[in-house]
This record gives C-alpha cells, structure tokens and sequence, in this order.
C-alpha cells in the first residue's frame, strides 16, 4: 500500500498529489515543493532537487537515504532515484492528475447507468488524450507511460 498526499508549494497558489512507495518515506522527506508561480524563489541544486515543467521538488536525500537502508531498498537516494522510482512522486503523471482524473470521472458519470460501453470508451479516450497532452508538454512520468 502507498500513502498519498496532497501538499501546498511555497507561495501557497497551487498544490500537488504526491505517492509515497510502499509507505518508505515520511512527508518531511519533501522539504518544499516550488510550483510555476514560486520557482523563482529557489535556485536549482540537483544534489537535492527535482524539476519537472516548472515544479520543482526539494528533498532531504541524506534522510531519505536513512530510510530506504533500513528497509534494504539499493541505490543512492537521489532526487531522480527518488522520483522516478515512485519513493516519492507525483500521485498520476503530473501534480494535478488526482484532481483532473476525479473530475473526468464525475463528469461522465451519467453515462454509467446510460450506456456502460459509451461511458468506457469515453473515460479511455479522454485520459489518452490527457496524457498525451502531458507527453508533449515533457512531464517526466508522462514520458513512459
């Protein structure tokens, strides 16, 4: 199981769901989270920070690091271990998929009791979309999906 979480950037006008692998890592892993509006506050040290399309995540690695050892989890904690392995990432694709996908589902819900196929084939054509809209703005989870 993964705990997720939904945490405020530094200027408090945005915010993102994030999921936290196999519950490895406590929130305070996260130090700050910098959204498009807050970037500017934060010079980039790739020794402890991640960006992805002007989100920038800064971690504590050397507390990761603590944490992923005593679990037998190998690999340098890095902020791109960190991330891309799911230790500590967006919850979906981007900050927002949480929120775009409860949406998505609400919207189409009519279509349940309506016609099941329709409301399927809607839900998988739309997210398709979304996600290749992702992958053309160059999120980083979008990337491989």
């Amino acid at each position: 199981m993964c705990m997720s979480d939904r945490r405020v950037c530094e200027c408090g006008r945005n915010s993102a769901f994030l999921i936290y692998r196999d519950n490895l890592l406590p929130p305070e892993i996260l130090v700050s989270l910098y959204c498009p509006q807050c970037r500017s506050q934060v010079s980039l040290n790739e020794d402890t920070m991640l960006e992805d399309c002007g989100w920038v995540l800064e971690f504590d690695v050397d507390g990761a690091q603590v944490f992923l050892n005593r679990r037998g989890v190998t690999g340098r904690a890095t902020p791109k271990f960190l991330f891309d392995e799911g230790y500590l990432t967006w919850q979906g694709l981007a900050p927002e998929d949480q929120e775009i996908n409860s949406k998505l589902h609400q919207r189409l819900a009519p279509l349940i009791e309506q016609d099941l196929a329709l409301y399927l084939k809607s839900l998988k054509s739309e997210w398709l979309a979304h996600v290749a809209k992702l992958k053309a703005a160059g999120w980083r989870k979008a990337q491989h999906a």
